[in-house]
């Protein structure tokens, strides 16, 4: 069974002003207050397998808090690489509760798209959740989605939670975003845990079935909170993590077990959730990070590395003012494609897709 998402919203969003340039190019495709909604945050980006962009957020309908709270995940779709897009449709909406928090998968061998996201029932969020149940009303669950026909339709939601929570977990999500399939077709999902004493970091959810069974690694490293993984060209697995004014980064070669964690001095960081790609095109084989660049949540900018993350380029900014969250992801067409949070004042204003060429992006 599978349902449509819906467009009831979209004549209550205004027109949107596209800024371009011949190597730069960014459009806000959510705005605080569009369609009555007080404060769209939480960036997921995806290029399906015929090469439709995905936009996904969540509609915080009455303040800019996380669950618990009445959230809905929204979604908008463009089939010329971002220049238009359709009028924003509900993803999925729940009764009581909120959804949110979603990430975006893309299996490259079938095009089955997966969309990840909390659903937190009445009154429970990551901070509210209970030890000693992997269902039920006092768990914060962990729920996935798919689509096969290029997202306009998706399946009923599956509750991921009873495989992956362990029982004296308080409470766990999937980091929001992008994330991407191994080449040896494992699914990697990010998670956030909090465990029985309180103590969160960060792990990794996988599936070696296409997503039909799931396990979850042992934690990455200590303190640790939303992060991103790739893929280097050898088969390591380089995760990037959240944790206070520098991201921590750990390796590891069997694709479960990390080595010890360090902070990258390079990558300044406000304690903020972050975008990580391995960039393959033509003769290029780079990472690319995003992140608010600085200490506070401002100054959203891009970097590249050639050495599978040793060292970084310069920040090449996106936007100087206010800015939270990203994503990032390559487009087929060699082009880089990035959703994130800005604004002028506060950073949960608008929620802004921008495309840029990789000889923007190496021009230090």
């Amino acid at each position: 069974m599978a349902f449509r998402h819906t467009r009831r919203t979209a004549l209550l969003f205004p027109a949107l002003a596209l800024a371009r340039t011949a190597e730069f190019e960014q459009v806000d495709l959510f705005r605080q207050g569009d369609a009555g909604v007080h404060t769209y945050r939480i960036p997921a980006l995806l290029e399906t397998r015929r090469g439709t962009l995905l936009a996904v957020t969540d509609a915080r309908h009455e303040n800019d808090r996380d669950l618990p709270g009445r959230i809905s995940i929204l979604i908008r779709r463009s089939r010329d690489r971002g220049r238009t897009w359709t009028a924003p449709g509900v993803l999925r909406e729940v009764p009581e509760g909120g959804v949110g928090d979603a990430s975006l998968l893309l299996d490259p061998k079938t095009g089955r798209i997966w969309c990840f996201h909390a659903y937190g029932p009445p009154g429970i969020g990551f901070n509210t959740g209970q030890a000693g149940a992997v269902a039920g009303p006092k768990t914060l669950q962990v729920h996935a989605i798919h689509s096969d026909d290029d997202g306009l339709t998706w399946s009923v939601p599956v509750d991921l939670t009873p495989q992956i929570k362990a029982p004296e977990w308080r409470a766990l999500f999937a980091t929001s975003g992008t994330h991407f399939v191994t080449s040896k077709g494992r699914y990697l999902v990010p998670l956030v845990v909090r465990d029985g004493d309180g103590k969160v970091t960060a792990r990794n959810a996988f599936s070696d079935d296409s997503g039909k069974s799931w396990q979850v690694s042992p934690a990455v490293a200590p303190e640790s909170d939303e992060s991103k993984v790739v893929e280097l060209a050898d088969g390591t697995l380089l995760q990037n993590m959240r944790n206070g004014k520098r991201r921590l980064t750990a390796r590891s070669r069997d694709g479960v077990h990390f080595d010890a964690a360090s902070h990258d001095e390079a990558l300044i960081d406000p304690s903020c959730n972050a975008g990580m790609v391995r960039y393959r095109h033509g003769s290029h084989d780079l990472l690319i990070f995003t992140n608010a660049a600085s200490e506070k949540r401002e100054n959203l900018a891009a970097r590249y590395s050639r050495d599978g993350g040793r060292t970084w380029s310069g920040p090449r900014v996106l936007h100087s003012g206010p800015a939270a969250y990203s994503t990032v992801i390559g487009l087929r067409d060699g082009t880089i494609g990035v959703l994130y949070e800005r604004g002028e004042k506060h950073a949960a204003e608008r929620i802004t897709f921008a495309r840029f060429s990789l000889k923007w992006l190496l021009r230090e």
